[in-house]
């Protein structure tokens, strides 16, 4: 019955990666068995369940139909790299070719559990001595698509035109999948993050400038407008990360998407933009905590993706990092040796060396400044959060362990107002 089927999933060459998918390669070895006089019975079950395994292990209610629909919504290829460069139109027959690797992956995703389970008992029939047990056994088989395209609004095909749009508004691949990205330094890859910080713009307090310049220049650069990278800078604990998650979830839907990468892996940066000048997304490169040691020279790779490299920064990507240092590079006082000396020598190593300091920090094209705040404004933001928690406690007891605590702690800061706050919730939780 499926014998065609078979013979069509080998003309896939668009979606072919979903052919390694651990439950289709099964069902598809599965029904391969089948068709075999002499295949297994035991190899034929441990098959069938394989898929069912799969599906568990990635679906909350195993669903092989929605199973291959997510492949097929996330798989990466030439079609799904067309549509988020907008280059679709001029590439038609790949729309063509997608339709009909669909249409043959969707029936190959219906293919009923109970036919599959009447073939198994077929083959068991053959055994004399335990027939009548291992059809029990075939019969409490679990199912995954118990009528499924009467469960589903519509079929694959009828997906392919929204999907188009998501392509083309949100990227493909693992850039329509996750929004947070990290650099893998060791692998060379960049890897999503499953978990990612939910910060909104909303929950930063004090910081309603800052915010307004940050939102400015990412909408423009998503209008496909000149716009700067950014040097957040300031007080530890002021809302300086916090500020470019927030913003990438703001702006996530439009196609912003973050690749967080370590100081220790900046001389990486050329190769890392190197992979994303073609995609159709923007993307934030995002650097926390910056700084460098006097003797560190990665801050050329830097340098050179700012402004003055050989290789233009592609359009699509801008830099935004943190730093607690105005300058960046670690300055002593040793470096303004000579400046006033008589010694020609000295004079121009120390000032060459003052410049090239000073210069990566100027090549930031906006700088946005964090401050702590004062005492009163940071008692305004443990209010802010004590009403946004639901904590209901006398507004002056609050204010004297709001103090107490950052005596203890860290400071003034909006950072140490949430430790605060988090404490405080679970120490009257604990209570109750």
């Amino acid at each position: 019955m499926y014998d065609i089927l078979l013979t069509e999933l080998l003309t896939i060459s668009l979606f072919k990666k979903i052919l390694s998918d651990s439950a289709v390669k099964n069902l598809v070895l599965l029904l391969q068995l089948m068709r075999k006089s002499d295949s297994d019975l035991e190899d034929m079950i441990k098959a069938y369940c394989s898929v069912y395994s799969k599906l568990i292990d990635s679906m909350q209610h195993p669903d092989f139909y929605e199973h291959v629909s997510n492949l097929l919504l996330y798989d990466e290829n030439p079609f799904t790299l067309a549509c988020e460069r907008k280059e679709l139109c001029e590439k038609e027959f790949l729309k063509e070719q997608t339709e009909r690797e669909y249409s043959i992956l969707e029936r190959l995703a219906v293919v009923p559990c109970s036919y599959l389970k009447n073939k198994l008992k077929e083959k068991s029939s053959a055994n004399d001595t335990d027939g009548a047990k291992l059809t029990q056994i075939i019969d409490n088989l679990p199912e995954w698509n118990p009528g499924a395209l009467e469960k589903h609004d519509k079929n694959l095909n009828m997906m392919i035109p929204e999907r188009i749009n998501a392509y083309e508004k949100n990227g493909s691949g693992i850039f329509l999948k996750h929004s947070f990205f990290v650099w893998n330094g060791e692998l060379k890859q960049i890897t999503p993050v499953e978990n990612p910080d939910l910060i909104t713009l909303d929950r930063l307090y004090l910081v309603d400038s800052q915010k307004e310049m940050v939102i400015k220049n990412t909408d423009t650069f998503l209008n496909g407008l000149p716009a700067n990278n950014i040097l957040l800078y300031g007080d530890r604990g002021t809302g300086k990360s916090s500020m470019v998650k927030a913003i990438v979830n703001r702006f996530s839907h439009l196609g912003l998407r973050l690749v967080e990468i370590s100081c220790r892996n900046l001389d990486h940066i050329p190769e890392i933009t190197s992979r994303l000048h073609n995609r159709g997304v923007k993307f934030i490169l995002f650097i926390d905590d910056l700084a460098f040691e006097n003797n560190e020279e990665k801050y050329t790779a830097l340098k050179g993706v700012l402004e003055g490299g050989i290789e233009h920064k592609p359009e699509n990507v801008l830099l935004y990092a943190t730093s607690n240092r105005r300058h960046l590079i670690k300055e002593t006082f040793s470096d303004r040796k000579g400046l006033n000396s008589d010694n020609l020598d000295e004079e121009i190593r120390a000032r060459d060396n003052i410049q090239e300091k000073l210069s990566l920090s100027d090549r930031f094209g906006i700088t946005v400044v964090f401050t702590s705040p004062i005492k009163k404004e940071y008692l305004q933001v443990v209010h802010k959060m004590a009403e946004e928690e639901d904590i209901n406690i006398d507004p002056s007891l609050l204010e004297q362990k709001a103090m107490q605590w950052e005596l203890t702690y860290n400071g003034m800061t909006p950072r140490t107002a949430r430790q605060f706050i988090n404490w405080l919730k679970g120490e009257l939780l604990f209570k109750v």
